[in-house]
């Protein structure tokens, strides 16, 4: 049987298809979503730049995650910090598997690391999906 391009040309993609897809992200159970809190305000700690502070340098309650400035610069010569955290509360605007590539592998969407003080993560993809359901479940 003689085989033409165009079908050898469908079967590699969908072969490449089917070798580079990427599993759905787990539903957002209660415990999914409490992991992801615990994991953003007690080990990655990223409520403390990505949340506003009052005049005492206090988080502002219930407005965590909604960006922050970086109130501090760089102690290191070379390229600055970024001047502000953003809103990370529902994550509009950030696609789930854009901030699992971020937080798993270090890689923004930018294509290169984030920019510094955000540290290159290194979570497993379960943490870092639990960081996203959290995060999406914030008003």
């Amino acid at each position: 049987m003689k085989v033409g391009p165009t079908l050898v040309a469908t079967a590699i993609f969908a072969t490449t298809l089917s070798l580079t897809s990427v599993p759905a992200l787990p539903a957002p159970t209660p415990a999914i979503v409490e992991r992801g809190r615990y994991l953003t305000h007690d080990v990655a700690m990223c409520v403390q730049c990505h949340s506003p502070r009052d005049d005492k340098g206090e988080i502002v309650k219930g407005k965590e995650f909604s960006g922050a400035r970086i109130r501090v610069e760089s102690p290191f010569p070379g390229p600055p910090w970024a001047v502000q955290a953003p809103n990370l509360r529902g994550l509009t605007g950030f696609s789930d598997e854009g901030v699992v590539r971020l937080l798993g592998e270090g890689i923004a969407h930018t294509g290169s690391a984030p920019q510094s003080p955000m540290p290159p993560f290194r979570m497993t993809r379960e943490d870092a999906s639990a960081v996203v359901a959290y995060l999406r479940s914030l008003e």
